[in-house]
């Protein structure tokens, strides 16, 4: 890979850079400070391990200086954004992606596929030198077993977005990693699976508050593999994986916030629901997540960008009889002074259907919406928030049950579960509501996960992933473009982006694929 040639033999004194500078959701593993860490005396004590776990979980939300990369932020654009679900005011790759026109030189492909092999990258060079440091044998096993789930979750992101990719698993030499042939999904898979089912053997269901906060965990090791198992729609291997995760639930490790706004709350950092997430700190590790979620011009949460919008046309497939409709920012007086001669801000209306003009000068209607997830009830103001990245939580895991008794039992038996997450947010439920039956076949209960995934799981790095499951992506994506009077260009060829350009010049075979994941 290009990435690691630049990094020449520097793998090592990466992970160290990365924990000089950064925190990451193993806020009790704090990392040591090297003066000349090298490849030959980088692992030598166990503090230097837990140094190198610390940079494994701290490249999931890279922190050069503003952290905004993969889970921080650039992940939503190749999951999220290039669906019904983003409209971008910004110029160049932003709108490239929400519109289809992207190319293989977008910068959110290079970016998104280097951190996902920065992770692997680091994983594989713990994993290639832990076994000669002296480590009691059950802390070395819950080490190996992280580093090989974050491993495994980085190899399932790259499929997801890239199919067949580089299977890497020793550390290498980077004169001659630049070209290596492409392993395909299956081939990858039987790598997440061994890692999986390392991890899901030996760590533990939760871990003890003295040895920190935001570790993978059992449950986590169970949900990738069962979302893993999902995509590949080998639902019956799926079935007792997500069984065991409702089982941990029911043993009081994970819990369904009764109100769904209080798992984004800023006050409540560590969700019951949550089963495995990245946790800031704003004067340690603080990320740009609210800045580039956050809404445009608004008193309650100021000075942000809403660089990543939610498209009018999906936030209107909420029922307005869902809260979750509102759980945006819409219809609100700005902070800025329309001009020199007043105090008062624009008002940001909510357009109607079809309006195209506000109803006066000093009134903008919206082009998208911005989400409250990452930006609801705010304790820290600052441009480098605290705010908490859910990767897996319990709702997801519930409508993972959904689909999967839908797939082998029908409607009836996947009923309760989306019923369950639907009653949660106050939504009518199928069944109960006059104006919402219940779906009366597999492909209308297709249709309902679908919205209901959307809905509840709005820029969490999922919708492109479910519409390609559930085989909607095509004809949700198409609608989408053209009711924005775009060409629906989304085909089967589209499931799986270009590879980066960078990586693209230097091997054929991506080269060759591009071609066809390129839309025309």
């Amino acid at each position: 890979m290009k990435y690691l040639s630049k990094n020449k033999n520097k793998s090592i004194a990466i992970i160290a850079f990365a924990c000089l500078f950064s925190a990451i959701s193993c806020t009790k593993l704090e990392p040591k400070l090297y003066s000349d860490l090298t490849t030959k005396n980088a692992y030598s004590s166990e503090s230097d391990i837990d140094a190198a776990l610390t940079g494994i979980y701290a490249s999931l939300s890279p922190y050069p200086g503003d952290a905004y990369l993969y889970y921080a932020g650039y992940l939503v654009m190749i999951t999220d954004y290039s669906t019904d679900m983003g409209f971008s005011t910004a110029a160049g790759d932003p709108t490239k992606m929400s519109n289809l026109t992207y190319d293989d030189n977008n910068r959110y492909f290079k970016f998104n596929y280097q951190n996902m092999y920065q992770v692997i990258s680091n994983a594989n060079s713990l994993l290639s030198n832990i076994t000669d440091v002296a480590i009691g044998d059950a802390k070395k096993k819950q080490v190996i077993a992280q580093a090989r789930f974050l491993r495994a979750l980085s190899y399932m992101d790259l499929t997801d977005a890239f199919g067949p990719v580089p299977l890497i698993t020793e550390v290498q030499n980077p004169s001659e990693s630049y070209n290596l042939p492409l392993a395909s999904v299956e081939e990858i898979e039987a790598l997440v699976t061994q890692d999986c089912q390392y991890a899901i053997d030996n760590l533990p269901e939760k871990w003890s508050a003295d040895l920190g906060i935001g570790r993978a965990t059992k449950g986590a090791a169970l949900t990738l593999l069962g979302k893993m198992y999902m995509r590949s729609h080998k639902y019956d291997k799926a079935k007792p994986l997500i069984d065991e995760v409702l089982a941990l639930r029911s043993k009081g490790v994970y819990r369904l916030n009764p109100d769904f706004k209080n798992e984004w709350s800023d006050n409540n950092k560590i969700d019951m629901g949550l089963i495995f997430g990245i946790l800031h700190e704003p004067t340690l590790n603080g990320g740009e997540i609210t800045n580039h979620f956050g809404p445009s011009d608004n008193r309650e949460v100021p000075d942000r960008w809403q660089y990543y919008g939610v498209s009018l046309q999906f936030w209107r497939k909420y029922s307005d009889l869902d809260p979750r409709k509102k759980f945006f920012y819409y219809d609100y007086e700005g902070l800025a002074p329309r001009d020199k001669n007043t105090t008062h801000g624009f008002f940001y209306m909510m357009p109607k259907l079809g309006q195209t003009a506000p109803p006066s000068d000093t009134v903008k209607l919206l082009q998208n919406v911005a989400t409250k997830k990452y930006s609801y009830d705010m304790t820290n103001n600052s441009y480098l928030d605290g705010r908490t990245i859910q990767v897996f939580r319990i709702a997801d895991v519930i409508l993972c049950k959904a689909e999967i008794e839908n797939a082998l039992n029908g409607p009836q038996a996947a009923l309760p579960y989306i019923n369950e997450i639907r009653a949660r947010a106050g939504a009518p439920e199928y069944g109960i509501n006059a104006n919402f039956p219940v779906p009366a076949s597999k492909e209308a209960m297709i249709d309902a996960l679908v919205d209901e995934r959307g809905f509840e799981f709005v820029f969490e790095y999922k919708r492109r992933q479910d519409l390609i499951r559930l085989g909607r992506y095509e004809k949700v994506t198409n609608e989408y473009l053209q009711s924005r009077g775009l060409k629906p260009v989304a085909t089967p060829a589209l499931r799986y982006f270009p590879y980066p350009l960078d990586e693209a010049r230097q091997h054929q075979e991506m080269s060759s694929a591009n071609a066809s994941r390129i839309p025309n």
